[in-house]
């Protein structure tokens, strides 16, 4: 039967223009489909005349767009934020619930309602799980880790095993330091697949609440990452680092032990980090070096 169109007009408080067509899918401007909806970010002639060639999908479009198009269409502030929330609340599949059982879950964890436990998954001694959580399949979450609500976990990541300690003994041979602290995972926090995540070695290795990481990252020991930052794919941050909120580490790199990165910085991609980063700054290169000042506002637009 499908979604109306004035049904998600409602849903982003915005005012519908054109026909209250029925949507049964989203699609791209590449391809689009009949009864779905797109986005376009950018104003361009040739997606005006594209769109205005289509009665039959509904387009979520910028304001420069406004006035121009006889297809059903919304005006939004933030086109791709909204086509994501329309994906979310609309056409996003249902999400599993339960314990697989294949999965191996300690008497001692804690797991929330409305969660998931995936195949071949291993949950340790005293874990907590949060609510409406998703633990993907071939999910390692070593004892006494913490991970909060909403989260996802994508599969094949590692999370709590020891980091990579050592001190040197008179003869030079390496001795391993044991790891005493946990990894405490904010609510709404997302883990890409093929992670690892350290515990911390006396304290706790921390990923606040909104972190999201993309597949094939590596967190060490004592690690604190600050609210809604972002790390991608490749990217290694060794122990004791502190990152602060609104952060952008981009694919492949490396920031060295001990280092602080501050509050809505950019790490540029490949940059190796060998010293502090200042709030509100751009910096890349190897050694990284600022680039500019951040407007974080202006990457949001």
């Amino acid at each position: 039967m499908g979604i109306k169109a004035s049904h998600i007009a409602s849903f982003l408080n915005a005012e519908l223009h054109g026909k209250d067509i029925s949507l049964i899918k989203v699609s791209s401007l590449d391809s689009m489909y009949s009864n779905s909806v797109v986005y376009a970010k950018q104003l361009s002639e040739d997606i005006v005349h594209l769109l205005n060639n289509r009665n039959d999908l509904l387009a979520i479009v910028c304001r420069e767009y406004d006035g121009l198009l006889r297809n059903p269409h919304i005006i939004s502030l933030n086109p791709r934020l909204d086509f994501a929330r329309i994906l979310k609340n609309f056409f996003e599949k249902d999400r599993k619930v339960g314990i697989e059982s294949t999965a191996i879950v300690s008497k001692t964890a804690s797991i929330g309602m409305g969660s998931y436990i995936g195949h071949y998954s291993i949950i340790g001694d005293g874990v907590v799980i949060g609510n409406c959580t998703e633990i993907r399949d071939h999910v390692v979450i070593k004892d006494n880790c913490a991970i909060g609500n909403q989260c996802i976990i994508k599969s094949n990541t590692v999370i709590g095993e020891e980091g990579f300690g050592f001190e040197f003994d008179e003869n030079g041979a390496p001795i391993r330091i044991p790891h005493l602290g946990s990894v405490r995972i904010g609510d709404e926090v997302e883990v890409g697949a093929l992670n690892v995540i350290a515990r911390g070695t006396l304290d706790d290795t921390i990923l606040s609440d909104k972190v999201k990481t993309d597949d094939h990252v590596f967190i060490a020991h004592n690690v604190k990452v600050g609210e809604n930052t972002v790390i991608i794919a490749g990217t290694e941050i060794s122990g004791s680092v502190t990152i602060g909120k609104n952060v952008w580490i981009a694919p492949q790199s490396t920031i060295i032990n001990k280092v602080d990165i501050g509050d809505n910085s950019f790490i540029g991609i490949g940059s190796v980090v060998i010293k502090s980063v200042d709030s509100d700054v751009v910096v890349a290169g190897f050694p990284a070096r600022k680039i500019k000042d951040r407007d974080v506002t202006s990457d949001k637009g």
